[in-house]
């Protein structure tokens, strides 16, 4: 999904152990590699093909590991022709045709929200039926690309069993800093906001919709007692969009599921103070807030639809309550000058978050930045391994992507290299073990500064 340097940890594959659980209610046996977390090879790979021999090979991409990802489709071919392939992600559900070119082994595409269209394509296959009928498949017939009648959203997400877990080494996903185990609890899909630099829309859509409290507090105490995970990341775009509902889990949490420690994102302009000590008080001990900017003009450009006052509110009120901040920022939004960023940095210094992610500004395929940036000629490569936070490939009219990534290195420095930020985060490390593991992080992550 992503590499650990560019979110400074790696997270459990949710969509495809969501994936995994629903072909088991259905009667298939599965087997689900990780092959980037658990350092698979592709000669490991292919061994596991062989040994295993599946019908059906479901494959996780995104733009920047598509490249790579295609070869798994060349390798199921290789190790036996009645394997199938689908693909699935935001980015072969915003460009399926350009996914169809990057390999001839690529046969087939699941568009969108990917459960059901999985499950239907492998009943498809094992029952004999015609592919035309599996709503949200792209594929391949008589030198023509066919699209499949679309597939509606699943309305109501209570219907998707738990992960299959158990199909993962659950271990080898750990927090930054502490090295807790941690595994990722879905809560809602979709985001109404029209933010131009996200493509969660392509994907999910725009209508939000919502696990019930009692799914998400049952399935997490359900993970505490069978793996003794008691960490969790909130897996949506926004956790606190509907406000009663996440005073509900918090409560259920509290009452049914004490000691589980969990982090979420939200925005700025929808927290108060009385929901963040109830989230306080359930074991919510850090949220992610969109900051992206320090200046008024970037937000509205990005149509953020947020106030730098609501920022500094959120941060602040969050901080009051005894929860840990981390705060996301973009650089080099198009339009975005080298003083925005420097202002960037200040309203960083002012608000003091405890953490901040800074992403250089991708324009990600199913974005609307993608396609401002296409239009625009902005896009200075078209190689998709780029196409990460770490690195930038657009040249705006004030800022070249050397120039992006070398703010981006600023911002970074002017607020972890300074001695409080080092000993705060040093505090938090409770025994050697954890000392050698943050040591460990820290390298891996400014290590990304080099790389870029």
């Amino acid at each position: 999904m992503q590499r650990q340097e560019a979110w400074g940890t790696s997270w459990a594959p949710l969509t495809l152990a969501l994936i995994a659980a629903v072909l088991r209610e259905n009667g298939f046996k599965v087997s689900l590699k990780d092959c980037s977390n658990d350092e698979v090879s592709f000669e490991q790979l292919e061994e596991e093909i062989k040994s295993f021999q599946p019908k059906l090979l479901v494959v996780n991409t995104s733009t920047p590991s598509i490249d790579s990802d295609l070869k798994v489709a060349d390798i199921a071919k290789k190790t036996g022709k009645d394997i199938k392939t689908v693909f699935f992600g935001i980015h072969p559900s915003a460009l399926p045709e350009e996914t169809f070119r990057g390999s001839p082994n690529v046969e087939f595409i699941a568009a969108g929200e990917p459960e059901y269209t999985v499950r239907d394509l492998a009943i498809a296959i094992r029952d004999n039926l015609p592919i035309n009928t599996v709503k949200g498949l792209i594929y391949r017939a008589d030198n023509k690309i066919i699209y499949n009648e679309k597939r509606p959203f699943i309305e109501n997400l209570d219907e998707l069993p738990y992960p299959a877990w158990d199909l993962v080494n659950i271990n080898g996903y750990r927090l930054p800093i502490t090295n807790r185990p941690f595994l990722l609890v879905l809560t809602g899909r979709a985001c109404p906001y029209p933010c131009t630099f996200c493509a969660a829309g392509a994907f999910y859509g725009k209508k939000p919709r919502f696990r019930s409290w009692q799914k998400i507090v049952a399935e997490m105490k359900y993970v505490k007692e069978k793996y003794n995970i008691r960490d969790f990341l909130f897996w949506s775009e926004n956790a606190v969009f509907d406000r009663q509902q996440m005073c509900n889990i918090s409560q259920g949490l509290e009452r049914e599921v004490p000691g589980v420690r969990w982090v979420c994102n939200a925005r700025v302009d929808i927290v108060d103070e009385e929901l963040l000590r109830v989230m306080k008080k359930a074991g919510c001990w850090m949220i992610g807030y969109g900051i992206e900017t320090g200046t008024q003009r970037v937000l509205d450009l990005m149509k953020k639809n947020i106030k730098i006052e609501d920022i500094e509110k959120a941060v602040a009120l969050t901080k009051k309550v005894g929860i840990e901040v981390t705060g996301h920022v973009i650089v080099g939004y198009p339009g975005e000058t080298r003083d925005d960023i420097l202002s960037t940095m200040k309203l960083l210094k002012k608000v003091d978050p405890d953490y901040i992610q800074v992403y250089c500004s991708v324009p990600f395929p199913g974005s609307d930045l993608y396609e401002m940036a296409k239009k625009s000629g902005w896009i200075t490569s078209t190689d998709w391994s780029m196409y990460e936070q770490n690195f930038s490939v657009l040249k705006t009219p004030y800022l070249s992507p050397q120039d992006v990534m070398t703010l981006r290195e600023q911002v970074i420095k002017s607020f972890y290299l300074n001695p409080r930020k080092m000993l705060k985060a040093l505090f938090k490390v409770r025994s050697l073990q954890e000392v050698i593991f943050f040591l460990s992080f820290a390298k891996r992550y400014f290590k990304s500064w080099v790389s870029s």
